[in-house]
């Protein structure tokens, strides 16, 4: 029997066809016989849309096309290899640790791309060119170190467009300021950007500096901002500790400072007889302001202005912290990764520029997909494995802190029977659900967990669920044992 051949099939040697040709850039020789050089026409918008995360066709494609590959209709002999396969459940705690391990042998392998280099007689096709060949040799290398070495990498912008407003901004300021969140700083921290503003400085003889601004530092205790203080300070970076949401509050700010202080005494410990005050004291917006111009090389001329550029991930703070020193919502405040587009500059006063960077997810190394989650790297609304970010979210916080906080009764199997103490995932989800009300009429009344699974997972994400990851070689447990004093 003769096969019916439909007359739209499809597959991926059309879709590789359709891609080229829809992508395809357009050469024609100039009157000199030079060749000119054309992109699709395209809205900035799209041009500058942050991909973080491709499927497997997309990313196939998108590679090829910085490659500058042609493909023909005929006899294609490609192969996908799925990179997908990452662990959805918790690592055991000796997993933990040998994956820990493995993570820092190749940390000086998480770079971000360069500029290629490039002068007044290189053309504009030319430079693109150069970038787009050094864009997809630094992918082709992060793809190599995930292989080899058994890593997973977190979802990182894959568009160069985005990366080329980070090359221009790091190019103009003489201060570049990288905003973590305080709960997780070194999650949210790139070392080799730091590097990268070192060589730019050293390359173009022009004094540049780096600073670490830690927002949300209100959700942090006394001692946690004292031991993150001293780590810093022993890697020889300028630090300093803010809270956006509480800029518009000079009240908060004196309170939570004279609060610090009356703690002090009680906390202090000799092995941190190295911090001082300053050290640890949460910024006003005018303390932040003055901090920028100290930390900026001097200017040559009085009359020159300093250029600050702002750093950081979706969703710590940045665009807040902006709103913050303008006192004015002139940049838009969202939850949506990538909500700022463009490079855009904010004249902050007669002596100081904001170079305002859009929101970009550096690579980084992730234990689990659960991980990520918790980080807010993956969306929370587009989960279908729910289990192991909520198992996560019972392993860090204490049972009682969260019954408390929701009012709930989690009823877990007693240690006799062979519980462990922590809540499962089904057991945290189950009771919450219950309490709620949270029911699926089409499985017979059971309790909606992945709904359930979405508020607590959304809540950890916000911070209403507190936990902060300690710095290197110090107890998570420890770390947050005051937090969640009931």
């Amino acid at each position: 029997m003769v096969q019916k051949q439909y007359r739209h099939a499809s597959g991926l040697g059309h879709a590789i066809i359709n891609s080229r040709n829809n992508a395809r850039r357009i050469q024609r020789a100039g009157p000199d016989g030079a060749d000119l050089y054309h992109e699709p026409r395209q809205p900035n918008w799209m041009r500058l849309q942050s991909v973080t995360q491709e499927r497997d066709l997309d990313e196939f494609l998108s590679t090829a096309e910085l490659a500058g590959t042609d493909f023909t209709a005929t006899k294609l002999n490609i192969k996908i290899l799925h990179q997908d396969q990452q662990n959805q459940y918790l690592l055991t705690e000796e997993q933990e640790v040998e994956t820990s391990q493995r993570q820092q042998s190749h940390r000086q392998q998480l770079t971000v791309p360069r500029r290629p280099g490039w002068d007044d007689t290189t053309s504009a096709g030319e430079l693109d060119r150069r970038e787009r060949a050094a864009f997809l040799d630094w992918r082709r290398g992060l793809a190599e170190l995930e292989e080899r070495h058994d890593l997973i990498l977190t979802p990182f912008e894959r568009n160069l467009e985005v990366w080329r407003q980070l090359w221009r901004v790091v190019e103009r300021s003489s201060v570049v300021v990288q905003i973590l969140d305080a709960r997780n700083p070194l999650f949210y921290r790139s070392r080799d950007l730091e590097a990268y503003v070192r060589e730019l400085a050293e390359k173009d003889g022009k004094d540049k500096r780096n600073l670490l601004l830690i927002n949300k530092a209100d959700m942090l205790t006394v001692r946690q901002r004292r031991l993150w203080a001293r780590y810093f300070k022993r890697e020889g970076i300028s630090f300093a500790f803010f809270s956006a949401a509480m800029a518009g509050l000079e009240d908060a700010f004196v309170e939570l400072n004279i609060r610090d202080e009356f703690r002090q005494e009680l906390e202090l410990e000799k092995d941190l007889d190295d911090v001082a005050a300053e050290d640890i004291h949460v910024l006003s917006v005018a303390e932040l302001e003055a901090l920028f111009l100290k930390t900026a090389p001097p200017t040559e001329n009085e009359t020159d202005k300093t250029y600050i550029g702002l750093v950081g991930y979706p969703n710590v703070g940045k665009s807040s912290t902006i709103n913050a020193l303008i006192g004015a919502k002139k940049v838009s405040v969202s939850a949506t990764p990538g909500k700022t587009k463009h490079f855009q500059t904010i004249h902050l006063s007669d002596k100081v520029v904001l170079c305002d960077c859009p929101g970009l997810v550096f690579p980084n190394f992730a234990s689990t997909k659960a991980d990520l989650v918790c980080n807010g790297v993956l969306p929370i609304d587009q989960l279908r494995e729910y289990t192991g970010p909520a198992a996560l979210v019972a392993k860090r916080i204490p049972k009682d802190y969260i019954e408390k906080v929701y009012g709930i009764k989690i009823q877990i199997r007693p240690e006799i029977d062979g519980g462990t103490g922590i809540p499962t995932a089904d057991e945290l989800l189950g009771a919450y659900a219950v309490a709620r009300g949270f029911i699926r009429s089409s499985k017979g009344g059971r309790p909606d967990e992945s709904k359930a699974a979405r508020v607590i997972l959304k809540d950890f994400v916000k911070g209403k669920l507190l936990y902060s990851q300690p710095p290197p070689d110090e107890d998570p447990v420890e770390f947050n044992r005051a937090t969640y004093v009931v």
